[in-house]
C-alpha cells in the first residue's frame, strides 16, 4: 500500500470513526432515558442505593496513578486531534511535544500500574482474572445493561464485561505507545538515529522497502488506537457515573454521602482480600 493509499484511509478512518462516536453518543443518550424510564437513576441518585463493594478502601496509589492517567490521556487526545486536525496555526509543534512528554508520562504510568498489580503489597491482579463464573454470568450482565434484567449477577469487584475492557486496555497502551514514539523522526543523541529508525526501520522498513511507508502504517495503527481509546473512555465515563457515581467520586478524591463500600444494589456473595484498583489505569473502580 502506497503513502498516497493510506493517506485516502485515513480520510475514511475519519468519517467512519466521527460516525461510529456520534452513533454511540445518541445510544448512550437513549441508554440514558432508560435508566430514568427504568427507576435506575432515582433509585441510585435519590434512594442511594449503590452497588456493594468487596474489599478495603481503595489505596491512595491507585487513584493517584488513575488520576495522573486521566488528565495524561486527554491531553494525548486534545494534542493528537489537533495534530490531525490543526484548528489554530502556528502550534503543531509545540503540540508534538507536548504530545510526546505525555505519552512518556502514560508509559511509566502503566508500568508502574502494573508493577502495583502484580508485585505490591496490595496487589490486585486476581481481581481482573476472568472466571468460569464470570462467563456463565456474561449473558446476564448484557441483560441487565440493556434493562432486560433488574440487577446484575455480583461477582466480585468488577463483573465480566469490566474485566475485559480493563484487561484489553494493556495491549492497547503497549500498541499505542510503541507506535506512538516510532513516529518520532528526529535523530537521537549521540546515536544519530531517530526511533523510527530504531522501532521500525530494521524489520518493518526493511520489509515494505521504506522506513517512511512503515511510518505510515505505524501512524494509522496509532490513529485508530486513538478513536478506541476516546470511545472506550467515553462508555467508561458514562457507566462510572450512572452505574456507581460514589466511586467516581471516590477516585478523585471527591466527597461522597454514601459509603461506595456499602449499597443495597448487590448483596455481597463473595470475598477479595486484595487490594482494589484497576489494572489499566485509566479505569475506575466499578461501573
Amino acid at each position: 500500500m502506497s503513502e498516497i493509499a493510506l493517506t485516502e484511509l485515513n480520510v475514511w478512518l475519519d468519517v467512519g470513526f466521527t460516525a461510529l462516536y456520534v452513533v454511540m453518543v445518541v445510544a448512550l443518550t437513549v441508554h440514558f432515558f432508560g435508566n430514568i424510564l427504568s427507576g435506575r437513576i432515582k433509585k441510585r441518585f435519590v434512594h442511594k442505593q449503590w452497588p456493594h463493594h468487596d474489599g478495603p478502601p481503595i489505596p491512595f496509589l491507585p487513584k493517584f496513578l488513575h488520576f495522573q492517567h486521566v488528565f495524561s490521556m486527554f491531553a494525548l487526545g486534545f494534542t493528537g486531534l489537533y495534530i490531525r486536525f490543526p484548528f489554530f496555526d502556528g502550534g503543531r509543534t509545540a503540540m508534538r511535544w507536548i504530545h510526546y512528554v505525555f505519552m512518556i508520562i502514560v508509559t511509566i504510568n502503566l508500568i508502574w500500574r502494573l508493577w502495583y498489580a502484580f508485585f505490591a503489597k496490595q496487589r490486585d491482579y486476581r481481581e481482573f482474572a476472568i472466571t468460569k463464573q464470570d462467563i456463565v454470568t456474561a449473558p446476564k450482565v448484557v441483560l441487565y445493561y440493556i434493562f432486560v434484567k433488574s440487577s446484575k449477577p455480583h461477582l466480585g469487584k468488577y463483573n465480566v464485561m469490566q474485566k475485559g475492557t480493563y484487561t484489553l486496555f494493556v495491549p492497547l497502551l503497549i500498541v499505542q505507545a510503541f507506535t506512538g514514539f516510532a513516529l518520532v523522526v528526529a535523530p537521537l543523541p549521540l546515536i544519530d538515529m531517530s526511533p523510527r529508525d530504531l522501532l521500525l526501520g530494521w524489520w518493518l522498513g526493511a520489509l515494505l522497502g521504506s522506513t517512511d511507508l512503515a511510518g505510515w502504517y505505524a501512524r494509522t495503527v496509532h490513529y485508530i488506537i486513538t478513536w478506541l481509546f476516546i470511545i472506550l473512555t467515553t462508555i467508561h465515563a458514562y457507566l462510572s457515573m450512572t452505574e456507581d457515581f460514589p466511586a467516581f467520586q471516590s477516585f478523585f478524591g471527591l466527597p461522597s454521602s454514601h459509603d461506595s463500600h456499602g449499597g443495597h444494589d448487590h448483596p455481597p456473595t463473595s470475598t477479595h482480600a486484595s487490594g482494589t484498583g484497576a489494572l489499566a489505569p485509566s479505569m475506575g473502580e466499578r461501573e
